[in-house]
């Protein structure tokens, strides 16, 4: 059995459809619905976790839960549909982060592990040249 929450299943209600597959989207909130996406949860009968979803009019769910699409256009779809209801979920405080995008640019920059290479300009390289010029 997945992670439920009533609070995301009802986010839904309303919402524009995550997913807009061409003409296969309805364009009509009025029959959003969570839509689970595959997963290692979800099974006959089962659903997956409800974070592991997204909002889909009627149309879109259909389509995606019979497998209608190429399983390349399928995977595109639920990967947008998930970014987006992510978005959603995370601009309504309905999913919280740990890390705060103010803060985050903060943080001390980790070290590199590749050598440093340094750009030298021409006018830099001119004057090294005319430097081992003048010390000949």
């Amino acid at each position: 059995m997945g992670i439920i929450s009533e609070k995301l299943r009802r986010s839904a209600r309303g919402q524009d459809c995550t997913f807009g597959i061409p003409n296969v989207c309805n364009h009509n909130p009025d029959t959003s619905v969570l839509c689970h996406a595959p997963s290692e949860v979800k099974g006959m009968g089962s659903k997956g976790h409800d974070y592991n979803a997204a909002i889909g009019c009627s149309d879109c769910h259909r389509v995606l839960d019979e497998h209608r699409l190429p399983r390349e256009d399928e995977l595109f779809f639920w990967l947008r549909g998930l970014q987006r209801t992510w978005a959603i979920w995370i601009a309504k405080g309905l999913i919280l982060l740990p890390v705060d995008p103010a803060t985050s640019k903060k943080r001390p920059k980790k070290p590199s592990y590749l050598p440093s290479r340094q750009i030298q300009s021409r006018n830099t390289l001119s004057r090294k040249k005319k430097e081992r010029a003048d010390d000949a």
